[in-house]
């Protein structure tokens, strides 16, 4: 029998299915086992570039967080951060060991100059920005080598099956490239925000220091090839400290943002402005015909911002000052154009009124550069002791004895010689340093009273200077009860000299509570330059006053001219109404000191007594007193202020 052809069987569909499935699942193992070799250097080419774009990203933040703190000055004591993120940088390598050193020592200067920050901003903005820049683009240009080479290892690995091929670009390449173009978008993105916030002011949006120091460098660069001028006005808003701490700093802020707009709308085609914070707007005006154009430019600004502003439900109104200087004027350095408006700015500032407007002149930059200097050496003079106190007698007129000194303060200048309070006075109080000189001489008058008790000299009270910034001290009280507690010195040894002018400035609340609380603790208060000032019966009573102080210019010709003597009189009567002593001022005859007698004053200071003089001459001086048969202390009754 033969045997029967064998007849092909169909293959099962299900087996089929099954060894279909079983060559994909074993393809796509190996495509997996394949892929799980081959992608670990891609995977880990990906994770290095996200890592140094993340690393890039976190230092372009920390250059711009840095750039912002230094654009404009921060309180001592507050820059924990700024050193925070300098040390950041330094790590990275984006700032040499110098240039870290410097904003380190910025941190901690008491001086800030704003010349300073620029130099450190323009380090920033020129060399650290760039890299970071640099760093961020080849990071995110190595993340996308990644992400491409990843890709272009599936569709390798994909050739072994549509499915394998077509799941892996669905799942992998796609998102892939999805994540690259994102992270190109945030990238630039961020990028834009930076450029404006390094650029821009984050109050009113203007342009800032930065912005404005590159626009001016170009036209001071090209100013000697120009036919026209240009013009560069410095204005800031008056009293706007105070305006501030009466509105509050977001209504404050939003003045400023008016001020903003309202300069905008004044702006010429062409013209710029730029905000450097606080109060402080620069307009740069260039194609000026002459200085005339840039004068009509001030008073059109002025116009423009003395119109009232709508807010919080009403109206404010303000008032700038404005220093213009013309870039013809200057050295081709934009700092120096800069430093010329502003001082002129400081001019017009110091000039009585308001919406004042002051021009550069080189005088004026010599005065700065010498009130500089006299800073300068005024600070070094206070911490090398150079300012004492010379010490002037005062006398009783009805007795002859010794009532007491005044101390007057004077500079031993190293150079000058001895230097009366004129030539250096009304500086330091401009320059803020009239607290410092008045606790100098007020330890050193206490010295000096123990000095005299160690000798046996008996000298009653000492009379002290106080200048207004002193008495405005919420804690002058608890100073001064310090001070004499330390030198061991009963209070009523020494008198708390005070101008009448306290109490006409600010915060006179302050003072007369300052005043009656060192006359309560039994300080002798007395009233100086009496009748130059705008003293008040009401004032006398609420300060506590023990003594005013004739002021010479009564007491000179006293002896020759009626009305003067009619005057003091009637000072003197008044104070004796009062229950409150005198003493006059200037006394150099004896004709005068006579008048004064006769006209019931309790007593004289003057060049008929003695001039000041140093400690160290006052011991011969009692000695010779005492031995004239002039010995004694007078001890005038202080009046009933007296607690």
């Amino acid at each position: 029998m033969e045997n029967e052809p064998d007849i092909p069987v169909p293959p099962d569909p299900r087996a089929l299915f099954r060894r279909v499935l079983g060559a994909t699942v074993g393809a796509l193992g190996v495509i997996a086992l394949t892929l799980a070799i081959g992608a670990r250097a891609p995977l880990a080419g990906q994770a290095g570039a996200r890592r140094a774009l993340e690393a890039a990203r976190a230092e372009t933040e920390t250059a711009h967080a840095l750039l912002g703190e230094i654009a404009t000055p921060v309180p001592f004591g507050h820059r924990g951060g700024l050193d925070a993120r300098v040390a950041a940088l330094r790590a990275a390598g984006l700032l040499s060991e110098t240039a870290a050193g410097g904003f380190f020592a910025m941190s901690h200067d008491l001086t800030d100059r704003p010349e300073a920050r620029a130099r450190l901003g323009a380090l920033l903005t020129t060399a650290v920005l760039p890299e970071t820049d640099r760093r961020a683009r080849e990071a995110l240009a190595g993340l996308a080598a990644a992400e491409a080479r990843w890709a272009r290892l599936l569709l390798l690995l994909a050739g072994g099956g549509a499915l394998a091929a077509g799941g892996l670009l669905l799942f992998v390449a796609l998102p892939a490239g999805r994540r690259i173009r994102a992270w190109a978008a945030r990238a630039g993105e961020a990028e834009r925000e930076n450029r404006f916030r390094l650029l821009h002011d984050p109050v009113t949006g203007m342009p800032n220091g930065t912005f404005l120091r590159a626009h001016l460098g170009r036209l001071v660069a090209g100013a000697d090839r120009e036919a026209t001028q240009t013009a560069v006005l410095r204005l800031d808003i008056d009293r706007f400290g105070m305006l501030r701490d009466t509105l509050g700093p977001r209504t404050s802020d939003e003045i400023l943002r008016m001020v903003a707009r309202r300069l905008r709308n004044t702006l010429r085609a062409g013209d710029f402005a730029a905000h450097m914070g606080h109060d402080d707007f620069v307009l740069v005006a260039s194609g000026l015909a002459d200085a005339g154009a840039a004068a009509a430019i001030a008073a059109r600004t002025q116009a423009a911002l003395s119109k009232p502003f709508a807010i919080r439900g009403g109206t404010q109104r303000i008032a700038t000052s404005i220093g213009v200087t013309l870039v013809s004027d200057d050295a081709p350095d934009t700092e120096r154009v800069l430093a010329n408006a502003e001082i002129a700015l400081a001019a017009a500032e110091a000039a009585n009124g308001a919406c004042v407007v002051r021009y550069f002149r080189d005088e004026l930059r010599v005065e700065v550069e010498r009130r500089e200097a006299l800073f300068t050496e005024l600070l070094a003079g206070l911490g090398r002791g150079e300012l004492v106190p010379y010490f002037q007698p005062q006398i009783c007129l009805r007795t002859g004895a010794l009532a007491g000194f005044e101390a007057l303060v004077r500079w031993r200048h190293p150079r000058r010689g001895v230097l009366a309070p004129g030539a250096f006075l009304d500086f330091a109080e401009d320059a803020d340093l009239t607290e410092r000189i008045g606790e100098a001489v007020l330890g050193q008058s206490l010295r000096a009273i123990r000095a005299w008790d160690r000798a046996k000299l008996d000298v009653p009270r000492v009379g002290v200077n106080f200048a207004a910034k002193q008495l405005r001290d919420p804690a002058l009280i608890e100073k001064i009860k310090w001070e004499v507690e330390r030198a061991d010195i009963d209070p009523s040894r020494l008198a708390i000299e005070v101008l009448e002018t306290v109490m006409i400035r600010g915060d006179a609340d302050m003072v007369a509570r300052n005043l009656r609380g060192l006359a309560s603790a039994g300080f002798h208060i007395e009233l100086d330059d009496f009748g130059t000032g705008h003293a008040s019966l009401a004032n006398l009573r609420r300060l506590m006053v023990n003594r005013i102080k004739i002021d010479r210019s009564f007491v000179d010709g006293i002896e020759t001219t009626p009305e003067q003597r009619e005057i003091t009189a009637s000072m003197i009567a008044m104070a004796g109404a009062l229950g409150i002593g005198t003493l006059a001022e200037g006394v150099e005859s004896r004709a005068a000191a006579e008048v004064l007698r006769e006209l019931g004053c309790d007593l004289a200071q003057g060049y008929l007594i003695a001039k000041p003089m140093p400690l160290g001459e006052t011991f011969d001086w009692l000695r010779a007193f005492e031995a004239a048969g002039k010995g004694g202390a007078c001890r005038v009754a202080a009046g009933p202020n007296t607690p």
